[in-house]
């Protein structure tokens, strides 16, 4: 009995210190990724919520979870994590900030994702959307009907679900390549907001040619009577095509284990700039060749954790 409490012990105690490796190792990728905004984390977790430092509005917020996430919610994906606990990033908020639009903020998450050995899968759900005229209208509805490819925003960066898109996709195609003079009660009811617009092309073609005529109206309230006609005729569109839509989605990180050697466990957080420390063991256990780098002064201001 003593000899399998002392084999528990040692194993927890093991569990413990790879987690704590991890933990480092999460800190020092993320300060240095997203150095030059604010960073916040949780004390009672590892989420972090990353701020415009110019604007102090919130840009993206994530947290590092366990791979029983995936086994619970994506069973069909095949999950064999090298590490027991924090396996998948979710990402719970992401909005434009400041000079940061969508588009580089899912590029700076693959970045750091790619810079973290153990991660393997990043999950979100879909609750995409603009602004115009005080109307929210759905990004992903509006991507599938006029994107070329018929994804969402999300789906074109490789977030998708894992059972439902290829049905989705096709049962969507069929709605995009149908003719708008297939659907005559829409036509009247859209008709007299965009009364220039010719119906006899594709339903992509159609919603394509209003997002197009609506990419310049203002986000808030300052719109002109004709405009909020249009944003509420489009916004009435999207509901009566019903494009169907899987809002969890997961985008399994593309690393060449083979190729990718683990970064270095951090004994301690350091500064952004600073790296990893100069240990030579992984964060797996395994030894690294490294280069020699000449290292500039840091002058910078260290990011601060909150």
């Amino acid at each position: 009995m003593k000899t399998f409490l002392s084999h528990f012990s040692v194993y927890e105690m093991q569990h413990q210190k790879q987690l704590e490796q991890q933990k480092n190792t999460i800190r020092d990728a993320v300060g240095r990724v997203f150095d030059g905004f604010q960073i916040r984390k949780d004390f009672s977790s590892e989420q972090y919520r990353i701020i415009d430092a110019t604007t102090g509005k919130t840009c993206l917020q994530f947290e590092f979870i366990d791979h029983d996430f995936i086994q619970k919610n994506s069973p069909e994906l095949p999950h064999n994590p090298k590490y027991k606990d924090l396996t998948v990033l979710h990402i719970s908020a992401l909005s434009k900030c400041g000079a940061n639009n969508g588009n580089r903020l899912l590029a700076l998450v693959n970045v750091l994702v790619e810079s973290i050995p153990f991660i393997e899968y990043i999950s979100l759900t879909d609750a995409s959307n603009i602004r115009k005229c005080d109307v929210r209208l759905g990004l992903n509805e509006l991507s599938i009907l006029t994107s070329e490819t018929g994804e969402s925003w999300y789906n074109r960066w490789g977030y998708k679900s894992p059972i439902h898109h290829a049905r989705n996709m096709s049962f969507n195609s069929d709605i995009r390549n149908a003719r708008m003079s297939e659907f005559p009660l829409l036509q009247s009811m859209i008709m007299d907001a965009f009364p220039e617009l010719n119906t006899d092309v594709s339903v992509h073609e159609y919603v394509k040619s209003i997002s197009k005529q609506i990419r310049s109206f203002p986000e808030e309230d300052e719109c002109t009577p004709e405009q909020t006609k249009k944003i509420e005729a489009l916004n009435m569109l999207i509901g009566e095509l019903n494009v169907v839509y899987s809002r969890g989605l997961v985008k399994t990180v593309e690393q060449s284990r083979a190729a990718l050697k683990p970064l270095p466990s951090p004994k301690g957080y350091r500064s952004p700039k600073g790296g990893a420390n100069d240990s030579k063991k992984t964060s797996h256990g395994g030894n690294i060749k490294k280069k020699r780098i000449t290292k500039k002064r840091n002058t910078k201001k260290k990011t601060k954790y909150w």
